[in-house]
């Protein structure tokens, strides 16, 4: 495959096609499953390192390639492996040049204005850049592929009890609750909307005198889509659904006190947020990904608000009237108090997109390598 251009227009755009040869092995399992949501998030997942693929415009973003079968391969490279083999190479911007005017191999110069039509033209090759014979030309993911099933109680809840699980398994290393910031209901209102036997370990010895108190903190993290995992000495928060991971030594209060200073900011600025940590495309954050039915009394949520609706419903049913409405007021409350917390959520956006931008210039080089494949994107 020859090397891409450094800059390409639309008219130098170009899908390169794979030689094929007979002793190729048969495939362990279809290529073409678009009603897999399994499927979806494999091929997404090859795309959350950010030494691979760099931020695109919405119509060009990761998901839109992975709705169409496309995976990550190389830099900004995109294929269609066990398809039509074919691939694209998305270049947006030249290379960044060193101080000697040699290109960066794996660089791209953000200066560098994204040309609408080079993106329209992009959005193109989605479709038309696998083979005429390629199932993923006729059709990708329907538009509901990213859905988080929240409503149905039974998945809603056992999928939270993994969730709280792994991060309980690695409490101590969690942020102490007042270093995390979260939208909605008090989590502490939540907790008390499940039952007690929620928050016990699948092996905890029945015979054990006491049950320890629930996690504040595990919790919390649970409810906005958070997994705990322990990984080389290291203690991560990661999502499943947009693969984002969040170094959870960087929330410690001494540290967001020492960077506070760093970067001359107030402390509540750097609180781990734990939506909007989330990948801008996550179903967690993002509406429109979790696509709950339009009909629904969840139409149009997120699938945190989602989550945080579902409890607050079941728990109202499980109570009287008067109790319900007195106990869980908080939830009812939510599709209201929302619209006041979004516009406040839209003032602070750029600032929150700017300060998350100073606070990477100031991490630490261990903590970045540290992270591996994990970052904004």
């Amino acid at each position: 495959m020859d090397k891409p251009r450094p800059h390409a227009s639309p008219r130098t755009i170009r899908s390169v096609k794979s030689k094929t040869t007979a002793s190729t092995p048969p495939r362990k399992t279809p290529n073409y499953v678009p009603y897999s949501q399994d499927a979806f998030l494999a091929r997404l997942k090859t795309f959350a390192d950010v030494k691979l693929w760099t931020m695109k415009p919405d119509p060009i973003n990761k998901v839109q390639w992975v709705k169409r079968g496309w995976v990550c391969e190389a830099w900004n490279t995109v294929a269609c492996k066990g398809g039509c083999e074919a691939r694209v190479v998305v270049s947006l911007r030249p290379k960044r040049k060193d101080d000697k005017g040699e290109e960066i191999e794996g660089s791209e110069d953000w200066s560098v204005d994204v040309e609408e039509e080079l993106v329209a033209a992009y959005a193109e090759r989605i479709v038309e850049g696998h083979a005429e014979f390629c199932l993923w030309r006729r059709a990708g993911c329907k538009k509901d592929i990213y859905h988080i099933p929240i409503a149905r109680r039974d998945v809603c809840e056992a999928d939270l009890s993994r969730r709280y699980q792994s991060l309980k398994a690695i409490e101590a290393h969690l942020p102490p609750f007042e270093c995390v910031k979260f939208t909605g209901i008090n989590p502490s209102s939540l907790i008390k909307c499940l039952p007690p036997s929620f928050f016990a370990a699948a092996e905890e010895n029945a015979a054990t005198e006491e049950t320890p108190p629930p996690s504040l903190t595990a919790f919390a993290f649970a409810l906005f889509g958070w997994n705990g995992v322990a990984q080389d000495g290291l203690y991560i928060a990661q999502c499943s659904h947009c693969f984002q991971r969040v170094g959870l030594w960087l929330y410690t209060k001494e540290r967001i006190a020492t960077m506070a200073k760093k970067v001359n900011a107030e402390e509540s600025q750097l609180l781990l947020n734990l939506l909007e940590t989330h990948r801008e495309h996550c179903p967690w954050k993002n509406a429109e990904a979790q696509a709950n039915p339009p009909d629904g009394q969840v139409a149009g949520f997120a699938a945190w608000r989602t989550l945080q609706y579902v409890l607050g419903v079941n728990k109202r049913r499980d109570t009287t009237a008067t109790q319900g409405s007195a106990e869980v007021g908080g939830e009812a409350d939510i599709a209201g108090k929302k619209e006041g917390e979004e516009k406040g959520d839209k003032d602070l956006a750029g600032r929150w997109q700017r300060l998350k931008s100073k606070l990477k210039r100031s991490t630490s080089k261990r903590s970045l390598k540290s992270l591996g494949k994990g970052g904004d994107s």
